[in-house]
């Protein structure tokens, strides 16, 4: 199995097709394989790779918070041990704010980028969401995941997933995404968090020059699309997509809508 040893630590990736290098970056608590449903069209068109960050998968775990700009540092170890020296990013939540920070300071090396329900701003919400859900997952955990008054931690993970999705999203989806987020350890949960609520870009954002496409659902209730419009208003060569009926799980939820905009996208501007 592919590894890259990063500092402290090392990255799981895999790589598909052939072409310009075309990096996926998936959200908090997900992994490499939440690519599911783009790597096979997209590989068609480009060298697509997909790793586990930090923290995730079968990449290294994190005993503690870590920070963004340490998420990008290990891209950029990855891409230098792979050879990739110009890339195009796709990233999703998590995974679209480690390729914005990873764009603030590698400009020469980004072609293009492709957020997908992210933010570029502070969100003053997660502190208090993410807190609050850690506080159910130690009771379940002091519970040695019995059912506490009708509560259980596949109860709350199941509750998350229908929140931040649209109700067309197929029921295979949804069960396939279920399935993996109660695989992860949850002592991780919390350090992802900190890694990143108290990041942004801000005005920052103004620096980053190369072609970037933003997308969003009209039903996201994670990053509403109030932070795609901010990062749209900031980033200067910028277009923004808002879906109708999607949510937060928006790549995944609509592929068909997604998948060949992604291409057209990059297509139109050269790469």
């Amino acid at each position: 199995m592919p590894f890259a040893e990063v500092d402290n630590g090392r990255l799981y990736y895999e790589t598909y097709g052939d072409g310009p290098w075309l990096v996926f970056i998936h959200g908090a608590w997900a992994n490499h394989e939440w690519w599911r449903w783009q790597i096979p069209e997209l590989s068609q068109h480009y060298r697509v790779l997909a790793l586990d960050v930090r923290g995730h998968g079968q990449s290294t775990p994190l005993e503690r918070p870590y920070t963004v700009t340490g998420f990008a540092r290990d891209l950029e170890t990855l891409l230098q041990e792979i050879g990739a020296k110009e890339v195009a990013l796709v990233g999703w939540s998590m995974g679209g704010i480690i390729s914005i920070e990873y764009c603030l300071n590698n400009l020469q090396k980004v072609k293009a980028l492709v957020l997908v329900a992210t933010r570029g701003h502070r969100n003053p919400m997660m502190k208090l969401r993410i807190r609050l859900q850690n506080l159910q997952n130690r009771l379940s955990l002091m519970m040695d995941f019995a059912d506490y008054e009708g509560f259980t931690y596949e109860d709350q993970v199941q509750k998350e997933v229908r929140s931040m999705m649209s109700q067309a999203t197929p029921q295979e989806v949804i069960d396939w995404v279920m399935a993996d987020l109660t695989k992860n350890p949850r002592r991780n949960f919390l350090e992802v968090a900190k890694s990143l609520w108290d990041w942004e870009a801000g005005e920052k954002l103004r620096n980053i020059s190369v072609p970037t496409l933003i997308m969003v659902g009209d039903q996201d209730t994670r990053t509403p699309p109030h932070f795609s419009r901010l990062l749209h208003e900031k980033i200067p060569n910028s277009k923004l997509k808002i879906f109708k009926d999607c949510g937060h799980f928006l790549a995944f939820e609509r592929p068909a809508l997604i998948n060949p905009e992604i291409v057209t996208f990059l297509k139109g501007i050269g790469y």
